[in-house]
């Protein structure tokens, strides 16, 4: 009996148990929601005192609250973050940390680590008072924390808008509206811009920030204060690159992993042959955009090194993201053609070159750097990896090596006919040095970054229709500029060779281009085509005094998000800046993106009909 009675009771206690440990394990997911959902409040509560500190730092009130209320968020976020981290259980008993890879796992935990310091630095416990008149217990310490906390947070908050179900395409497009709106409202802030600005000529400005166009309806550098500046060159490097790009390379270093639907959009976005490494991708992109804007600062800075021009560093830092981002923005009035840096050659060649890298395509970029490195490893007889850098090569990849070589030829023809279009014109007045600086810097930035080196409007009608020609190509696939791109262009031009040889079917090298790739050559040709026409046919109707042949350089230039401008858009009326806008929007997206986002079919066909030929001539 009493062994009954021990076992009945030893099997209550184990039952009540197990129930008590299944109710703990709901409630601390139940907490572990919670505590995400005041993550993200704290987050968009931290964003707007960082926008408080950037627009409104002259109040009084900001500037005595702002660093104790930091304080609260730190302290806030912090016992969140720690609950969900490293207490909160997942439905199958493992805590989340563990489930992470192992540099996510690392990054989280020297992330913690940092953020107790910074927490115990701003706080009164006697055995840290020496921190507390440190640079750890300032406001940019406890920025730089809550910061990295909410960026490793950030995906959660992408995760929303995948509720909606948007396709890829229709994804890229809407982050990129979001990031304009959000980006038109910095800019009204006071402490952003001198006098007055309207929400629309700030909508206007971010639209043509982050499609990386440069037109703009006022005078930059009149109208934006340094802080203004900073702005910009956030909006337009991260306008550049994409947002996906950042959003997924934080979403895989603070979790290790991604959703299908992220990996599906990145390898889409750059043309990734597998989905396996397509972070690893990104992380080469961050890394190669970083190091090039970096060296092209310092070459800037060298070349303005005599000049009497203000902030010469961030001068140079924010004209090498503009050039390798082909945003063409600049800081001085007039651009290139201002008096301050007005035939300096060496500024011209830093400027055409960072422009030049910047459209050639990010995969141009890794495979040259592959090739360089495999060979660079064998000339000095170190230990390759002979199969993995082959397979990534130049000489396996025929997209890459098209991009080049179209690249290549484009520059060197421009850059021959430019200078003997405007040899007698524009570069009359220049030595032979400049005179072919100038050539290859107008034809490098003409194919989408759009910088004035001269006054446009005196080239001649043969050297616009060059430029015409130029910007509607554009820059390569899986680069920061516009156009159909380079590969589109080349492979038309092999088709026309091949059909008119009489061959069947398009061959490169030893390869045969598929029909799908055709297919989406001709789609892209054909809609750049009637989005241009249609666009120009507009421009018509709302500008009836100005000469339609400057309309439609305009009109290109505008969709290939160049932005350079026979008429300038400040001259344009309000229907024509609004027709603007939405053809820069297009142009930086991409038509074939927005068609196949919205009209896409998703019903699979299984019916098959015959083949016909149709008599077309």
């Amino acid at each position: 009996m009493k062994g009954n009675r021990f076992f009945k009771i030893r099997e209550k206690f184990t039952k009540y148990f197990l129930i008590l440990q299944d109710l703990s394990r709901k409630l601390g997911v139940i907490v572990a929601g919670l505590c995400n959902i005041v993550i993200v409040l704290c987050g968009f509560l931290f964003a707007t005192l960082l926008i408080a500190r950037l627009g409104f730092y002259n109040h009084q009130i900001v500037q005595d609250n702002l660093v104790s209320l930091l304080r609260n968020i730190l302290f806030i976020t912090y016992c969140a973050k720690i609950f969900v981290t490293y207490i909160a259980r997942n439905p199958d008993g493992t805590i989340q940390i563990v489930n992470r890879k192992g540099w996510a796992r690392w990054i989280d935990i020297s992330a913690t680590l940092l953020a107790t310091i910074v927490l115990l630095a701003n706080t009164n416990v006697v055995w840290f008072e020496a921190l507390n008149d440190t640079f750890l217990s300032g406001f940019v310490a406890i920025s730089f924390v809550l910061l990295l906390i909410f960026v490793s947070e950030f995906y959660k908050v992408s995760k929303i808008l995948m509720l909606a179900k948007l396709s890829p395409p229709m994804f890229f497009a809407v982050s990129f509206l979001i990031l304009i709106f959000i980006g038109s409202g910095l800019l009204m802030l006071p402490d952003v811009h001198i006098g007055e600005i309207s929400y629309f000529e700030s909508l206007f400005t971010a639209t043509s920030t982050i499609c990386v166009s440069g037109l703009s309806i006022v005078d930059l550098p009149a109208t934006f204060t340094l802080k203004g500046d900073c702005l910009l060159l956030v909006l337009f490097q991260i306008g550049g690159l994409g947002v996906m790009v950042f959003t997924g390379l934080f979403a895989f270093a603070f979790t290790g992993t991604v959703s299908f639907k992220d990996r599906l959009m990145l390898k889409d976005m750059f043309s990734s042959d597998t989905m396996s490494d397509v972070f690893v991708f990104l992380a080469k992109v961050i890394s190669i955009t970083f190091l090039f804007e970096l060296i092209g600062a310092v070459a800037i800075y060298f070349s303005i090194a005599d000049t009497q021009i203000k902030y010469p560093i961030f001068f140079s830092i924010f004209h090498s993201v503009s050039a390798f981002c082909n945003c063409g923005i600049s800081t001085l009035p007039d651009g290139f053609a201002n008096p301050l840096v007005e035939g300096n050659n060496l500024l011209l060649l830093s400027v055409a070159i960072l422009t030049t890298l910047g459209g050639i395509g990010f995969p141009v970029l890794i495979s040259l750097y592959t090739t360089v490195n495999y060979n660079t490893r064998r000339l000095l007889h170190l230990s390759t990896r002979r199969q993995s850098i082959i397979r990534n090569s130049m000489k396996s990849n025929m997209a890459t090596q098209i991009a080049l070589i179209a690249t290549i030829s484009i520059l060197i023809a421009g850059t021959l006919s430019y200078y003997a279009l405007e040899l007698k014109n524009t570069l009359a007045n220049s030595d032979v040095a400049s005179q072919w600086i100038k050539s290859f810097f107008c034809c490098a930035t003409a194919r989408t970054a759009g910088v004035n080196v001269t006054d446009v409007s005196n080239w001649g009608n043969a050297t616009i229709i060059l430029i015409m020609a130029i910007m509607w190509i554009g820059a390569s696939p899986g680069s920061t500029g516009g156009g159909i791109k380079t590969t589109t262009f080349a492979l038309a031009l092999c088709s026309i060779v091949s059909f008119v040889r009489g061959n069947r079917y398009i061959e490169i090298g030893y390869h045969r281009i598929g029909l799908e790739t055709i297919l989406r050559v001709l789609a892209f040709i054909f809609i750049s085509l009637i989005v241009i026409f249609s666009a120009f046919m507009l421009f018509t109707i709302f500008e009836p005094t100005q000469r339609p042949f400057h309309l439609l350089f305009d009109t290109v230039s505008v969709y290939s998000t160049t932005g350079l401008s026979l008429i300038g858009t400040t001259e344009l009326s309000m229907p024509s800046r609004v027709l603007t806008m939405i053809l820069m929007f297009v142009g930086r997206v991409g038509p074939l993106t927005l068609l196949s986002g919205m009209f896409v079919s998703r019903k699979p066909k299984y019916a098959k009909y015959p083949y016909i030929n149709l008599t077309i001539n």
